[in-house]
């Protein structure tokens, strides 16, 4: 019996097949709509016989450093400064209310006019009673002046040299006065004793200070070196390692915030051992041409330890970094594999490095991996400078019902 609805539904979904063709999706179609394969060089990881190093951590530390305290005690008037500021030589960092120092200062160089006068009067009376005198021995000479008038003269002169003296003691006395008023004053401005940044500020506009009070804390950012402290048996290979200025052995440094290693060579190594730790003190020049590093940075120093050991080394083209550290991409049958590393030291164009994943003969991606991600397939031009010996690209397998 025919049903008009049933064959309406039927006509309808022919119209649907018709219009909406539904995909069939080879294995190849799939393949080929994977991630594109990355065109790579390779090189192997390998062992190599080199003088071993020693991680030893430390920190950045500016050899320049000043917290500036007041020498005088008085109101703060003005804080010029915050923290983070740069300042240059001799720049006003603080002002404190300096009017009762301006006005000793006013004093004592009023008292300087004074004393100064009264040395000139006193020079000229002494002036005058010495010519009395050689007038009075001229006429001694000829009969005409007596014993005692030259008796008088003469001491007169002797006084007056004495008042002269003693004027001239008060002149000095007051000259120091004008000094140490002129100090008090300009004690009353806090300058910078050099060019640095503000790390801190203890004092703020209006605060009441004493002698001795911080204001505030400047350090250098251009004279900075790396410190770090050693135990006693790195110390015979450090010294010598830094045996002559000419020949010194550079030390590599490693910095978290910074991706290349730097190098720097031993300024001085303290001969006192911290008395808590057993450690000694070195301090270490680092070359920091682009002004990257900063006091306070915590640092890693491989320091030699005058021995040598057979350590992996790979290509430093092969070391890529991320947010969390380290990493290469290795050969894993034809597709990249990521593998995390820990930097120990470089040695020219290799560096020593340490991985759970990484074994000498390992394949190392060296270029070709700036935008590589993890399973990537990879066509591989060229491993340790040569041709590879046969194609690492798996063979594509026809699509069932295809024709051979």
């Amino acid at each position: 019996m025919h049903n008009p609805i049933a064959s309406s539904i039927y006509k309808a979904a022919l119209t649907i097949a018709v219009l909406v063709p539904i995909p069939i999706l080879s294995s190849t179609t799939l393949a080929q709509n994977g991630p594109p394969p990355a065109k790579v060089f390779l090189e192997t990881a390998k062992l190599e016989l080199l003088s071993d190093a020693r991680p030893v951590t430390g920190e950045i530390r500016s050899r320049r450093t000043a917290e500036l305290a007041s020498q005088v005690e008085g109101l703060t008037l003005e804080m010029l400064v915050e923290e983070g500021d740069q300042v240059t030589q001799g720049q006003t960092l603080a002002k404190l209310d300096d009017q009762r120092a301006k006005l000793q200062f006013e004093r004592a160089q009023a008292e300087l006019v004074s004393a100064q006068a009264l040395v000139d009067q006193r020079s000229a009376d002494l002036e005058q009673a010495k010519r009395d005198l050689s007038r009075l021995e001229e006429l001694d000479s000829r009969g005409s002046a007596g014993p005692a008038q030259l008796d008088q003269a003469r001491t007169l002169v002797a006084s007056r040299s004495a008042q002269l003296a003693e004027a001239q003691a008060d002149l000095g006395i007051t000259k120091s006065n004008v000094a140490l008023a002129q100090i008090e004053l300009s004690d009353m401005t806090i300058t910078a004793p050099f060019a640095g940044t503000v790390i801190s500020k203890q004092t703020e506009a209006g605060q009441w200070i004493s002698t001795g009070d911080p204001i505030c804390t400047i350090v250098s950012m251009t004279d900075l070196e790396a410190r770090i402290d050693v135990p006693q048996s790195l110390l015979p290979a450090l010294e010598r390692a830094n045996a002559s200025a000419a020949s010194a052995t550079p030390i590599e440094i490693l910095l978290p915030s910074i991706p290349e290693p730097m190098t720097s060579k031993i300024h001085a190594v303290v001969p006192q051992a911290d008395a808590l730790s057993r450690l000694f003190p070195v301090r270490l020049i680092v070359d920091d041409p682009e002004n990257q590093l900063r006091p306070g940075m915590s640092l890693t120093a491989m320091v030699p330890t005058g021995t040598q050991a057979e350590l992996l080394t790979v290509s430093k083209d092969a070391i890529l970094r991320n947010a969390a550290g380290e990493y290469v991409y290795y050969n894993n049958n034809g597709t990249a594999a990521l593998a995390p590393i820990t930097r120990l030291f470089s040695v020219g164009s290799r560096v020593v490095i340490r991985s759970p994943l990484i074994r000498p003969g390992v394949q190392v991606v060296i270029e070709g991996n700036e935008r590589m991600f993890p399973t990537q397939p990879m066509i591989i031009f060229e491993l340790d400078g040569n041709p590879p010996p046969a194609p690492t690209t798996p063979a594509t397998t026809p699509a069932s019902g295809s024709e051979g």
